[in-house]
């Protein structure tokens, strides 16, 4: 092994190490206590030594971001991948459940890498945040397909509900095949999302909800709203 690979698996070794502490710093203390020289100290570093890698907060925590993203992105992967691949319906809902447990299982993480932001982040934090919604809308894809179009009602496509579906593909950089494809999906999503962000922040925990029966309800609904077998709510849980 060469002197420059070696030092570059070194440096690579410190890289993940330096996320790692950072993780644990923002998961154990909360996003305040993520500074440069909360992580020098974890590390038994000095703060110059730090910056040799990141050099400023927003880029160690951007990293840290999309760390979270990459490893929750990979979370959905797994699940969907051990759900038959003609099974639309079931991978759909493999897929929603696998989001749930995660950012319920990782409140803190999740909160950070979608709602923390900022005008300077880098452009890898949107490239992870898309590739989440990418993947959810590639899955819905199937599901269109398989079980669509839905008929949905004229007040719910019409230009008011077309554009921003238009604008949410866009900015997840991927296409569906009908603005009633899109139109569906980002409600779908919105109401996906809207209930897990809720359950991780630990509210519905709060009114007796430990199990997730609340958002089992919502999926139950979002499987009839779609046409699915009822069968495919007993995939995965």
């Amino acid at each position: 092994m060469t002197v420059s690979l070696r030092r570059q698996r070194v440096r690579d070794a410190t890289l993940r190490e330096l996320i790692s502490v950072s993780r644990g710093i923002l998961t154990d203390q909360g996003a305040e206590a993520l500074t440069i020289r909360a992580v020098a100290r974890e590390m038994g570093m000095t703060p110059p030594g730090v910056y040799r890698y990141f050099d400023s907060h927003r880029t160690l925590l951007d990293a840290v971001v999309v760390a979270v993203l990459e490893e929750l992105t990979e979370h959905i992967v797994s699940a969907v991948d051990h759900v038959d691949a003609a099974d639309t319906a079931g991978r759909l809902i493999a897929a929603s459940r696998a989001l749930r447990n995660w950012a319920v299982e990782h409140g803190a993480e999740f909160h950070l890498s979608w709602f923390v932001s900022s005008p300077d982040e880098g452009a890898s934090v949107g490239r992870a945040r898309r590739q989440v919604g990418r993947l959810f809308a590639d899955v819905f894809s199937g599901v269109w397909r398989d079980y669509g179009p839905a008929p949905l009602p004229p007040e719910q496509l019409s230009p008011a509900t077309e554009r921003p579906a238009r604008r949410l593909l866009e900015q997840l950089e991927t296409e569906l095949p009908s603005p009633s494809a899109a139109v569906a999906f980002t409600r779908c999503w919105l109401r996906l999302y809207g209930m897990v962000s809720v359950e991780s922040l630990g509210l519905t925990r709060a009114i007796g909800d430990d199990a997730g029966e609340l958002f089992e309800a919502e999926l139950a609904d979002l499987a009839r709203t779609l046409g699915l077998p009822a069968t495919a709510l007993g995939t995965g849980r």
